[in-house]
């Protein structure tokens, strides 16, 4: 049970059972037993950059239930962290909008695809069999309507969707993308509770018709803030990733969702004192935040793990100018670091996936996907070498 008086945190994993929550028919997804943990001291936690969910005191599992919209039963003990699930190997692949480098993508040592399509797409499938007769596994990043992501009825419909992308044979879905922003969720309804109950849905749906589907929380877009805001427009991702956790988020993930594209430095760079945010501008930071967040109790899957380059393209500052701050990447720079993160990442047992962003992309405009891109211009992939040459090596 999370528990907070101003700023003090403290976790408690008590002794689950494992029956008693929802319907009170049970969830196997609820660990029978858990030992006490403790976060870092509360002087500590701005340091690393913890959120504090907004819950105020409670004296019972009950009105913890009620404070998060669940219930739960009077004389039981929950665990907001479900039990442990490992990962399974470690994997590298690409988000594509093409066909086109199948080849190129299997010499850097990619094995899955990753599309991102939106609910009710009826290509989807045919994208899906075509990355598997190529030899990949599959991942869908699923993205529904905006305007209807707070409607109940609407979670029905997504979680039919995503339910038959599974039965086609999706090895992963991602449930949604960067929900804590109003891209992609209605202004002023940003809400992790809400989001938790659209997963829930999903996630039932998928296992009932493949049991095998991954699924993934929507990763989340660091604002790169060095405080706390849950304002009309947007979350920060500590606010945002601490209150699904907090709310029980977890039992409803295999796996879960990260995105990592702010990048200028390489990815072994640090700085100690970056708090909130602002501290996710290092790859280190963003990894050791997560799993303490969820205790470990899931893997990480990165769906985007980009580094942004001009070179070659127009400049960012006068086609992307929010992106300027990207403007000192080089290419060679590019390619050295994602080999950097993806050594990082085959070495941590808590990462199971990473997705480049991107292979192929071509707009470079106030979005500048094509200074991701890792093919540039000519067909030519300084990334693809390096790449292999990190996933040549023995896996520690």
């Amino acid at each position: 049970m999370t528990l907070v008086i101003g700023v003090v945190v403290v976790v408690m994993i008590l002794l689950a059972a494992a029956e008693g929550i929802g319907d009170g028919q049970g969830d196997s997804r609820i660990p029978t037993v858990g030992p006490l943990v403790n976060l870092p001291p509360p002087e500590s936690l701005p340091t690393l950059g913890y959120a504090l969910p907004e819950i105020e005191p409670t004296s019972s599992w009950v009105e913890y239930g009620q404070l998060i919209g669940t219930t739960l039963e009077p004389g039981v003990e929950y665990s907001i962290y479900p039990a442990v699930r490992t990962r399974e190997s470690f994997g590298l692949g690409g988000q594509v909008s093409t066909f086109q480098y199948i080849d190129k993508m299997k010499f850097a040592g990619m094995t899955w695809i990753k599309f991102q399509v939106h609910e009710g797409d009826v290509d989807a499938i045919d994208k899906l069999q075509r990355a598997k007769a190529s030899g990949f596994r599959v991942l869908l990043g699923i993205v529904g309507d905006p305007a209807r992501a707070t409607d109940s009825e609407y979670h029905d419909r997504y979680a039919a969707y995503v339910a038959e992308i599974a039965a086609s044979g999706a090895d992963a879905i991602e449930i949604w993308n960067e929900p804590n922003l109003d891209r992609d969720w209605p202004t002023g309804q940003v809400s992790p509770q809400i989001y938790i109950q659209l997963l829930s849905k999903s996630y039932d749906a998928i296992k009932a018709a493949n049991p095998e589907t991954i699924v993934i929380s929507a990763a989340l877009a660091s604002t790169s803030l060095a405080k706390s805001v849950r304002s009309e427009k947007y979350w920060t991702e500590t606010d945002y990733s601490s209150a699904f956790v907090a709310g029980g988020g977890l039992r409803y993930a295999d796996c879960v969702g990260a995105h990592y594209n702010v990048g200028t430095a390489p990815p072994d760079a640090s700085d100690p004192n970056a708090i909130w945010d602002a501290s996710f501008v290092h790859f280190p930071r963003l990894l050791d935040y997560y799993k303490a967040l969820t205790n470990s109790t899931r893997p990480l899957c990165f769906t985007e793990v980009g580094y942004l380059t001009a070179e070659g393209l127009a400049p960012l500052e006068q086609v992307a100018p929010n992106f300027a701050w990207a403007s000192g990447n080089t290419l060679q720079e590019q390619a050295d670091w994602l080999a950097q993160a993806v050594t990082i990442a085959r070495a941590d047992p808590q990462v199971e996936l990473l997705i480049v962003w991107n292979v192929d992309f071509q707009n470079q405009e106030k979005d500048p996907h094509a200074g991701y891109a890792i093919i540039r211009s000519g067909g030519a992939c300084p990334a693809c070498d390096t790449l292999h040459r990190a996933m040549s090596t023995t896996e520690p």
